[in-house]
């Protein structure tokens, strides 16, 4: 094993003892056949013009220098190299476990064969010491306080590389894939969204709308931005109705209009209707996506009915089932609880609430909370001056709203 703190600087001779230069940089290149890129090039002098020669697996690294055991070869760029010290070292890795981002520190190499090839990313203070020349000396003061130091490395397996503009952050991206959208967002918090678009293209767009809305709604605009308005429908389309408007409303208004005309049809009603309210009202706050009933239903037949109907799986919650006349009038309200623990026989009409709290669409978004919480309401119903149900404002949205602004992410979905 070698590290790469430790090979730059080192003399370089040819096989004739020579001196080439000192090394100031390693190219690996992507193997197909190895989940670890190998060494192909020496990189030595100036880093603004250094001569390459070529690695051909027969030299050692194990010694304080370099030999080449051949005629040295020049080695020409294929563009595909990575170059381990100026794109690689310094740069930052998304620690999956933490969800953060973290320093690469040094770099591992291994012999594989013949090659010597990329293994482990150092990511904890090891690589730092090891840096200054003073890893084995603090090593021996922890030894002697009965402590030991922590290596703290990633497997380059487990990461690929992704060049930005000169910035270099490694993705493992099967993991990513798997992590929850709370946790991927907070990653993009840390990486800023001209980065973020880049790191969640490859993921799915219902992933993409689940992971926007853990994010703050001006992280959004600016992280939707990065998509081509055909895409951005899609994932804006997966979106709850009163999230997908809160996003829309941040966006200038020819990009909101591309967007809402490439929606489906019925996702872009649902959003325009409450794109044409006042944010800091209840009519603002809600969403139209709730599940309601007609009256006269026996609790087993108003059950089966939600059962078979698909937009009870669109709703944002389903703890409150609202009964509904023909001319969507407010009727009344019944529990999912009360429901599963009444007779299937028994009316409806016995158990729903026929008077339920409800505010207006104009309703400050402070006297929504105040009734929210007054009742212990988990939402509450929004109606127009004809007492028809527009929608719901559920307690999380209403309470996001007066949260300070660095909590408003972190924000559990206990409602959810």
């Amino acid at each position: 094993m070698a590290y790469l703190s430790e090979l730059l600087g080192r003399t370089v001779r040819d096989h004739r003892g020579n001196t080439l230069g000192r090394l100031t940089d390693l190219l690996i290149l992507p193997d197909a056949k190895s989940n670890y890129p190998r060494v192909v090039a020496l990189a030595l002098g100036k880093e603004e013009q250094p001569i390459f020669f070529a690695w051909l697996g027969t030299e050692d690294l194990a010694g304080s220098t370099i030999v080449l055991q051949t005629h040295p070869q020049t080695y020409t760029e294929t563009g595909g190299e990575i170059f381990l010290s100026r794109d690689v070292l310094d740069r930052q890795v998304i620690d999956i476990e933490d969800h953060r981002m973290v320093r690469v520190n040094d770099l591992e190499l291994g012999r594989i064969g013949s090659d010597y090839r990329l293994i482990n990313v150092d990511i904890g203070g090891r690589g730092l010491l090891r840096r200054l020349g003073v890893e084995d000396l603090v090593e021996r003061v922890a030894e002697r306080m009965h402590r030991q130091l922590p290596n703290n490395a990633v497997s380059w397996s487990d990461l690929s590389f992704l060049p930005d503009k000169g910035v270099r952050v490694n993705v493992p991206r099967q993991s990513f894939k798997e992590l929850h959208p709370a946790d991927i967002a907070e990653i993009l918090e840390d990486v800023g969204p001209r980065l973020a678009g880049e790191l969640i293209s490859d993921l799915g767009d219902e992933q993409i709308a689940e992971t926007l809305m853990e994010l703050e709604t001006d992280f959004q605009a600016e992280l939707l931005e990065s998509f081509p308005e055909e895409r951005a429908a899609d994932i804006v389309e997966e979106m709850e109705p009163d999230e997908a408007a809160d996003l829309l409303n941040e966006l200038d208004p020819a990009k909101r209009q591309a967007v809402l005309d490439l929606m489906e049809q019925e996702e872009r009603e649902d959003v325009q209707e409450l794109l044409g309210h006042q944010q800091d009202t209840a009519g603002g706050l809600m969403t139209n996506n709730y599940v309601c009933v007609p009256p006269g239903l026996t609790v087993g037949e108003a059950l089966e009915r939600l059962r078979n109907d698909p937009d009870s799986r669109e709703a944002e919650t389903i703890y409150y089932v609202y009964v509904l006349g023909a001319d969507e009038k407010l009727l009344g309200v019944c529990s999912l609880s009360d429901m599963v623990l009444a007779q299937p026989a028994a009316p409806l009409a016995e158990i729903m609430h026929r008077d339920p709290v409800y505010v207006e669409l104009n309703t400050p978004r402070e006297q929504v909370l105040e009734e929210i919480s007054k009742y212990n309401l988990l939402a509450v119903p929004v109606v127009n001056q004809d007492n028809q149900l527009q929608g719901i404002v559920t307690a999380d949205d209403a309470l996001e709203m007066i949260l300070p602004q660095e909590w408003k992410v972190k924000l559990p979905r206990l409602f959810r």
